[in-house]
């Protein structure tokens, strides 16, 4: 593929060698069914997407669109927009900087984890406020046959300790290695915000054996980094990415809405 394409739903330029695609021409409230066949099958493809122009959407639009492509995660936790219990206002300012800048996928903690996370820009910074996202698919593709063969019977255990110290008595398994329940590709499903240990191994073993993964999902080779405008959507495969944020905007107003849609059914190897 060229770095830059035509297909029916709009322009798409890629965002890096190992996943990403930046997307013109498309508007998410208007999409009929044939169109979001069309980005669906692009999110399949590239991981991650960056649909820009998108700043007449509502967050009741936004909804909706989240719906179309399954149930809605309730995060919990996190504050929401008013009127919305299912998305959440991420905000950061010189008063509030806190970003998730640790690398992680969403919400691995619960036991049936979202598997798309979808944030539109309302407000970004002059400069910076990227996001990085990281293969999951590649950075599997790229372990050693024995590595591969280690890990694929081992589960990792997950909890949601970073938003309520009792979800650490709430610990969840799930593989360390899952096959995609749509394109039937294996990716790491380790993540260094949420996976505490790998089940049933020695603590000096499990803690080796994180260490590694947290340092290799995340290499350089695996990631593509966003620039927000107003208006951009960022849409990814929470299955096979790894994302965070850079907190590099210094007190600057960050602002994105966020829905998150539900795994069918947990993550299975």
């Amino acid at each position: 593929m060229s770095a830059v394409e035509t297909y029916s739903g709009g322009d798409v330029r890629l965002m890096g060698g190992a996943l990403g695609a930046e997307v013109w021409g498309v508007d998410i409230a208007q999409l009929d069914d044939a169109g979001f066949a069309d980005l669906h099958a692009k999110l399949l493809q590239h991981s991650v997407l960056a649909v820009h122009g998108q700043g007449h959407v509502s967050d009741e639009q936004l909804r909706e669109f989240g719906l179309r492509w399954g149930q809605l995660d309730i995060h919990g936790y996190s504050p929401t927009v008013d009127g919305f219990e299912d998305v959440l206002r991420i905000h950061a300012d010189a008063e509030n900087p806190t970003v998730a800048e640790g690398w992680h996928s969403d919400v691995t903690w619960k036991t049936i984890p979202p598997k798309i996370s979808m944030l539109l820009a309302q407000r970004v910074p002059s400069a910076g406020a990227f996001t990085l996202y990281a293969s999951q698919y590649r950075a599997h593709e790229d372990l050693s046959d024995s590595m591969k063969a280690l890990l694929e019977p081992l589960d990792g255990v997950h909890d949601g300790r970073n938003f309520d110290i009792q979800e650490i008595n709430r610990p969840v398994k799930h593989p360390v290695v899952l096959t995609h329940p749509e394109t039937g590709r294996k990716a790491l499903y380790v993540n260094e915000g949420f996976t505490r240990a790998i089940d049933g191994l020695p603590r000096d073993e499990s803690n080796a054996i994180c260490k590694f993964l947290y340092a290799h999902c995340t290499k350089e080779r695996y990631q593509a980094r966003l620039r927000y405008e107003p208006g951009t959507l960022s849409i990814w495969d929470n299955r096979c990415v790894q994302h965070m944020a850079v907190p590099d905007f210094n007190g600057e107003t960050r602002e994105l809405h966020r829905v998150a849609v539900l795994c069918d059914a947990p993550p299975t190897r």
